[in-house]
């Protein structure tokens, strides 16, 4: 991900502040109002780019001073709401002070306020039905990342290339989710420093350290650091951590796992780390199928094989489809393993389990990178609707939200994740640099085109040959292929 500050900055930043209390002779270091840091004898730093790059008489004829933005955001009582929007006042909890401290300094920069409703649900399905009626009370959405893409299908979202305000180059934007969800020289949402919602949605890997001293088992952190944590390395961890502990010959949840996965994931985060694809966009940034390759289809045919075996492989579906199942396994000692995203470090804090973060397997040593994804469900991107009475305006607030964001929020996020005993030792932050830093989205996720996903996901869960599930629907998921790209492209 392209941001100015790492996460191994950020965490210097948190641990070197209780340090610096004690110093006694040299700079003294403190943090301005701005979000920035400073030294002792030196300027602040500049204002966000967007206000650097542009006039007062600019930004007057935009009518910024006094507006109100109105954003409509997935229900904040459930997950993947964008929960960093608005903050009522300074509480003391980190991440809330940040962006209280960001909206202000927008405030008092611009003039403009942000207010949000709460979707009914947490697909903010009623986008679509606002849009379609020419209601233009929402300048901006943050649905779930499967309704923009239905929303994008019908022509209803702005072509964000086509706003002069938004930079994508800024770092604060996430340059591996708008590659891959670029069609056709087109982009309809984006995502980065806006929201901690991108970080939080990036799947990854949980390990129980307990079970691993207990077992005498190699340490996962060391396998990544030398490139040997791979798929074969994980199976042979699985197998040696399960075990029937009561002895009646029937694997249940009371006993031990090697690994306890929710239905959604699982295989698909093994497929896409392994560095295979759905899709992939052709010379003129067209997506076409690119599953089914001899690659993919090796790839497909480990993933079934591993997860066939019920006695070390355990899944939520088996034991009556509870995904909160998956995270009680783990804190209760009873899973060596699980796969689940960011966020879920932070839902682990009131439990005393001692777990680890480490990305998701490679498929053998050759391959290069680790690779994560993000679900299209959990992800909430930034859209403007098509029927936006002024885009331009909306466009400088979205820069201007995700500038300022990079600014306050980046550091302030990670602080909550990794110091308030979400994450438990220096080495989780080394292997959540690398979760965070390499990542990927399938736009056939975004775009269910044809269920592919799905029916990849059941496929390799259920043992059917990746043959038989693209001679069945692959003249299905080509069509609705291309009623997007018809749509996209016959858009001025």
């Amino acid at each position: 991900m392209k941001r100015k500050l790492s996460i191994l900055l950020a965490i210097s930043l948190v641990f070197l502040t209780a340090a610096s209390c004690g110093e006694s002779e040299g700079e003294e270091t403190t943090a301005v109002a701005d979000g920035s840091d400073t030294t002792a004898g030196e300027e602040t730093s500049s204002e966000i780019a967007i206000y650097e790059s542009t006039t007062d008489e600019e930004r007057a004829a935009l009518g910024l001073d006094g507006y109100e933005f109105n954003v409509m955001i997935r229900d904040a009582s459930l997950d993947w709401s964008t929960a960093d929007l608005i903050s009522d006042g300074e509480n003391g909890e980190v991440l809330n002070d940040a962006v209280y401290r960001r909206n202000l300094y927008l405030e008092d920069l611009f003039g403009f306020t942000i207010r949000a409703d709460d979707s009914e649900g947490t697909e903010l399905s009623e986008m679509t039905t606002l849009i379609l009626s020419g209601d233009t009370t929402y300048d901006v959405f943050f649905p779930m990342g499967r309704t923009a893409g239905s929303a994008a299908t019908q022509g209803l979202l702005y072509d964000l290339y086509e706003l002069d305000y938004l930079d994508f180059d800024n770092s604060c934007w996430n340059d591996m989710i708008i590659d891959a969800l670029e069609i056709g020289g087109k982009l309809y949402y984006a995502a980065g420093s806006i929201s901690t919602n991108a970080f939080d949605a990036v799947e990854t890997y949980f390990f129980n350290k307990t079970i691993t001293e207990d077992l005498n088992l190699e340490n996962p952190y060391a396998l990544v650091k030398d490139g040997s944590w791979t798929l074969d390395k994980f199976n042979e961890m699985v197998h040696a951590a399960a075990a029937d502990l009561n002895g009646d010959t029937i694997m249940d949840t009371n006993d031990r796992f090697g690994y306890f996965w929710q239905d959604a994931m699982g295989g698909l985060a093994f497929y896409y780390g392994s560095g295979e694809s759905l899709t992939q966009k052709n010379a003129d940034g067209i997506p076409e199928l690119s599953i089914g390759s001899e690659r993919s289809i090796e790839v497909y045919d480990k993933i079934s094989d591993m997860i066939s075996d019920k006695t070390a492989y355990g899944l939520d579906i088996t034991f009556g489809g509870d995904y909160n199942l998956v995270m009680q396994m783990f804190y209760e000692n009873k899973s060596l393993f699980m796969s689940e995203v960011v966020d879920v470090a932070k839902r682990l804090r009131p439990y005393e389990v001692d777990f680890g973060i480490i990305p998701t397997p490679k498929f053998d040593e050759n391959q290069e990178d680790y690779i994560q994804y993000v679900n299209g469900w959990c992800l909430s991107p930034v859209v403007i609707p098509v029927n936006s009475t002024n885009p331009e305006r909306t466009s400088f607030f979205v820069e201007a939200l995700a500038e300022a964001s990079e600014r306050f929020l980046t550091e302030s996020y990670y602080e909550t994740v990794l110091t308030e005993k979400a994450l438990r030792d220096e080495e989780s932050v080394e292997m959540l640099e690398i979760v965070v830093n390499n990542f990927t989205i399938e736009a056939c996720d975004m775009y269910q085109w044809g269920a592919l996903e799905n029916l990849v996901r059941e496929g390799m869960r259920d043992g059917t040959e990746l043959a038989t599930i693209l001679a069945a629907n692959t003249s299905a998921i080509e069509a609705a292929m291309e009623k997007t790209i018809e749509t996209i492209e016959s858009e001025a």
